[in-house]
């Protein structure tokens, strides 16, 4: 792939990210789209952070164990599975600016 090509798949991942995000965003929480991890984790006596991270580390565990086997997913995809870690990424991302916020007055200072 050149830099042009990598730059310009990017650019489509990111897009796509966006929509992934927004449409099981509707599924999944309410106007707050990071509800979902604040109650899961709540249930499961952890923070939001760490109900995120439980996920990614699931994802990641998923990703060994078909790449150990060397053979094709029966469900999941891997470039799917791969496309979730970024995404959960984001997320995480959003959730420690969500909650710095809170705690803090500089919200602006915490975005790259």
């Amino acid at each position: 792939m050149t830099k042009k090509e990598q730059e310009d798949h990017f650019d489509k991942l990111v897009q796509k990210f966006r929509g992934t995000m927004t449409n099981k965003g509707s599924d999944y929480a309410n106007e707050d789209r990071l509800s979902n991890f604040k109650l899961a984790g709540a249930i499961a006596g952890l923070t939001a952070q760490q109900n995120c991270l439980s996920l990614i580390a699931t994802k990641v565990a998923r990703l060994g164990v078909l790449y150990e086997a060397g053979t094709p997913p029966k469900n999941e995809a891997i470039l799917d599975s791969i496309e979730d870690l970024a995404i959960y990424g984001i997320l995480l991302h959003m959730i420690e600016i969500d909650l710095s916020s809170k705690n803090s007055k500089t919200y602006g200072q915490l975005f790259i």
